[in-house]
């Protein structure tokens, strides 16, 4: 009796054949596409974030008033540079801008005449304090911790 010839052996030369001619087809396809320039939507074409804390301008305005013509002396805080002195005459009034997010702001008038007086801080054309005095030589004094 005559043993048969194994045929598994040419089988298996052409499946490694073929596997790696896949292989080598598949790395060429894959290395292209890598190197093409292949725009990529989830880069560069996001929206820009929103911003968060954009600070905005804020108006503050000092008054401070008593008898008409009368002298005063009159300090108050300027965001960012700190206190001003001046002698002034009644009524008075300044305005200031800043755009830090919170500033402390303060007026004290000593009023160099006998009535009233009042001082008044308005902070983006909101009163945020008023004060009144009517002493001789009054002293009113208005503050806005945070505004």
């Amino acid at each position: 009796m005559q043993q048969p010839t194994p045929r598994a052996k040419p089988r298996t030369r052409w499946m490694m054949i073929v596997v790696i001619a896949v292989l080598a087809v598949s790395a060429l396809y894959v290395g292209r596409l890598r190197l093409s320039h292949i725009p990529d939507r989830a880069i560069g074409h996001a929206p820009t974030a929103p911003q968060v804390g954009v600070p905005r301008t804020k108006t503050i305005e000092y008054r401070v008033t008593g008898p008409a013509g009368a002298r005063a002396t009159v300090s108050y805080l300027v965001p960012g540079s700190g206190v001003t002195d001046e002698q002034v005459t009644l009524p008075w009034r300044t305005t200031l801008t800043t755009q830090d997010f919170t500033v402390a702001v303060g007026v004290l008038a000593q009023v160099h005449a006998t009535g009233d007086a009042s001082c008044a801080i308005r902070v983006n054309g909101t009163d945020r304090d008023v004060e009144r005095n009517g002493n001789s030589e009054p002293v009113v004094n208005c503050a806005v911790p945070t505004a």
